[in-house]
């Protein structure tokens, strides 16, 4: 006999942000960077792209399995959930058919079972096919460590994340009456940089050992930190961390379903969910359904595997998903990718709290939604009659480009810039910005010419009404006249280079002058960069 079983039987390779050591970096963006030929694929070596994503469906949707009945012997920890839920779970005895009930979520529809009775389970299945969805109790993991060979090439954040998104350096009343729950490994609320914090805790996992909480710690310190030196984003939040994982940085998807419903009964205003793994979750699912009914906004990783699949939770169309860059504004080559990206934000050897009192350079994904969760934080205690919708759409409509025009798959609607947001209120900044350059390796040609792109952005809150571009490269001198550039408005102008010859690398040297006006921010008018070539 044949019934409906979901597929999640994938564990994720996803493992712990860890640190690296890496010397103090420049946030200057105009020294030299390297540019790639392409985002995504291209920037990655074969070892990396290879990685297969077994068992992964639609964004929100699921693809189906069918299992014999000798294929439910040893499911131990299954989850059924109803596709409507009413109240179905109170309407018979369930465990007269072949399973137990460990544990229970009954405004989700969803039980977690171990089966006792294979025939019994299997007769059940049938009778309930069109109500029930079945599935494995899938395991999800916190990123796994980006690899070192490619971290190498990244331009590390060190101490300079703060001043580097522009945030205000008086924030201590930042957050102020917004509660953030942090679902992770848990919290050392006794780390020097967290004393202070408005802080409770609810634990889900039976172990209790302090040990292992190193990267629920760094995440909190980048929302809340007290520590000068060590501020977050928005210290004066409420911390609620519901600890969902264990010290080896693993849970399952029942226990992270409650987590999230229970952040939201305890007035949660936004979830940080840094954690994932491949296939997705209808226990989960229904669980952002009941956040995403209570306006509560869920902030998630997109995973450190380089490969071209958002992790899940964060391609689910209700979670705002979150890539990495690097100093230089590049989008880091082990962050994963595709349509679901909504953001990108800092997630290169950015100093955070860990385990004890110590200190590390944290790199990943992880890190890069912790930004994103503590500016909305920010943004929402700014004005408390402000929507949490509101509050996302000012994040998106002030980030910057980079990596291709328009929003792509590697960084979203861009780069997260805190000095925007906060000054998108006050008329006449002038702010012209080179934010770029674009190359696409299918228009590579054996002979001829190659375009590329080099792309301006206005980040001010005036038109601008003339600028000077001026870019070098292979002994050629290109000027530009751009005019009439809206707010926010990202321009790009196209020149070519010979792709006949043997070169791998093309230099160039831009430079940005407004025309009739002073740039507020000269600092991002200069770019020196080398696109390497396949």
């Amino acid at each position: 006999m044949w019934f409906l079983l979901m597929t999640i039987v994938v564990g994720a390779a996803l493992f712990l942000n860890l640190f690296f050591p890496s010397p103090e970096t420049n946030s200057n963006k105009t020294e030299e960077d390297v540019v790639k030929s392409s985002p995504g694929l291209s920037k990655l070596k074969p070892k990396i792209q290879t990685m297969p994503f077994s068992g992964l469906s639609p964004k929100t949707s699921n693809s189906t399995l069918y299992f014999d009945q000798e294929s439910l012997d040893g499911l131990s920890d299954i989850l059924l959930t109803a596709r409507n839920p009413g109240d179905w779970l109170r309407r018979e005895n369930l465990s007269k058919h072949g399973f137990h009930i460990i544990d229970r979520l009954d405004r989700l529809g969803t039980v977690r079972i171990k089966v006792r009775d294979p025939s019994a389970f299997t007769q059940f299945l049938t009778e309930n096919s069109n109500e029930l969805e079945i599935q494995k109790n899938v395991r999800l993991k916190i990123p796994a460590i980006p690899e070192q060979r490619i971290l190498e090439l990244e331009e590390p954040f060190a101490g300079t994340s703060m001043d580097w998104l522009g945030s205000q350096k008086d924030r201590k009343n930042s957050g102020a009456g917004i509660k953030v729950a942090v679902l992770d490994t848990g919290i050392n609320s006794r780390h020097e940089s967290l004393v202070g914090v408005n802080f409770r805790e609810i634990s889900l996992v039976e172990d209790k050992e302090q040990f292992g909480r190193g990267h629920g710690t760094g995440i909190a310190s980048i929302i809340a930190g007290q520590m000068e030196g060590f501020l977050g984003l928005a210290p004066s939040s409420e911390i609620l961390s519901v600890r969902v994982l264990g010290q080896d940085g693993e849970g399952d998807a029942f226990t992270i379903a409650k987590g999230i419903m229970m952040a939201v009964d305890q007035g949660a205003d936004i979830i940080n969910l840094s954690l994932g793994g491949t296939s997705s979750s209808v226990a989960i699912d229904h669980a952002i359904g009941y956040a995403s009914a209570n306006e509560v906004l869920l902030v998630s990783a997109v995973g450190n595997e380089g490969v071209n699949q958002v992790a899940y939770p964060a391609r689910h169309n209700n979670v705002i998903a979150v890539s990495s860059i690097d100093a230089k504004s590049r989008v880091s080559a082990f962050a994963n990718f595709g349509p679901e990206v909504d953001l990108a934000a800092p997630g290169v050897g950015v100093l955070t709290a860990w385990d004890d009192q110590t200190f590390v350079q944290f790199s990943g994904t992880s890190i890069s939604a912790a930004f994103v969760t503590g500016a909305l934080a920010h943004e929402l205690s700014k004005s408390p009659f402000q929507s949490k919708k509101n509050a996302l759409d000012a994040l998106y409509a002030n980030a910057d480009e980079t990596e291709k025009p328009g929003r792509d798959i590697w960084s979203g609607r861009g780069v997260l810039n805190l000095r925007r947001l906060d000054q998108r209120n006050t008329p006449g900044i002038i702010d012209a910005a080179l934010v770029g350059y674009y190359f696409d390796p299918s228009n590579l040609s054996s002979s001829g010419t190659t375009p590329f792109q080099v792309m301006v952005q206005n980040q001010g809150t005036a038109w601008l009404q003339s600028l000077n571009l001026k870019v070098k490269y292979k002994g050629l001198v290109k000027d530009f006249r751009v005019g009439n550039l809206s707010i926010g408005e990202t321009r790009s102008e196209t020149l070519y280079f010979d792709s006949g010859t043997p070169d791998k690398e093309l230099s160039i040297s831009s430079e940005l002058k407004v025309l009739g006006a002073a740039d507020l921010y000269p600092e991002n008018n200069v770019r020196k960069s080398r696109l390497i070539l396949p």
